[in-house]
């Protein structure tokens, strides 16, 4: 299909032949950014949900830590502060 519209294009004249092969080129370079954009959002995807596991780890550790704390310390410093 390409080389139809090519040869179609250059038959109007060498401008219009250019014309058309800068829009393939375009179309291509655009093709090859799309498919680096799908791959970095997949990253990044796989990055947030890492660190939400990681967040959630903290979470539950933060509140162990809370958990002895309140075992430790006696009653009657918990009213003092």
């Amino acid at each position: 299909m390409e080389s139809e519209l090519i040869k179609l294009a250059s038959s109007q004249g060498v401008w219009a032949a250019l014309s058309v092969a800068l829009i393939f080129y375009i179309l291509k370079a655009q093709e090859k950014r799309d498919l680096k954009q799908e791959e970095r959002e997949k990253n990044y995807q796989n990055i947030i949900e890492e660190l939400t596991e990681k967040f959630t780890l903290i979470e539950e550790v933060r509140k162990d830590v809370k958990d002895i704390k309140e075992q430790i310390t006696p009653k009657n410093q918990n009213d003092k502060v």
